[in-house]
């Protein structure tokens, strides 16, 4: 019996060169399609995140309205006036730049009139720049969000 197994392990062989090459070959190119795939999934999802986080801090915005009848002011870039307190426990980072609320990169929020009376708050994108894959991701622009607009893309 244990002659049986001797002749078979001297007869059989491993994989050939060739055969290995041609696994990495197919794995290399499964790879080269898949990879841009999970890259353009993240960035979709990084730009429905800061959708997410618009319609958030507008929801916030629009509670502080109904308490003083105007927006908060501008301080910085972020609303200020007690707005963070009592409306939202923290204003959001930007996911495709990682940039905190009302820095350059990340979300601006612009009141509009004294008492604030509209406001936008947009994302920051650059072409080439911070947050672009997000910005290509969205087909070339940034999001901006007012209260009788909603959500829409702007160069």
């Amino acid at each position: 019996m244990f002659q049986f197994f001797s002749r078979r392990l001297r007869n059989e062989r491993g994989f050939t060169l060739i055969e290995l090459l041609i696994v990495v070959a197919i794995i290399a190119i499964l790879a080269a399609i898949l990879i841009p795939n999970f890259l353009r999934a993240r960035a979709q999802s990084q730009v429905a995140a800061s959708k997410g986080n618009l319609k958030n801090v507008a929801t916030a915005l629009e509670s502080y309205f109904v308490d003083y009848a105007a927006y908060p002011p501008a301080a910085s870039g972020a609303p200020a006036g007690g707005f963070v307190g009592p409306y939202t426990k923290a204003l959001p980072k930007d996911p495709c730049s990682g940039v905190a609320f009302g820095g350059s990169a990340g979300y601006s929020y612009l009141p509009v009139g004294t008492p604030a009376t509209d406001y936008t708050l947009r994302t920051n994108w650059v072409n080439g720049g911070t947050g672009d894959p997000c910005f290509d991701a969205n087909q070339g622009a940034n999001i901006q969000y007012t209260p009788g607009g909603g959500l829409e893309s702007t160069p």
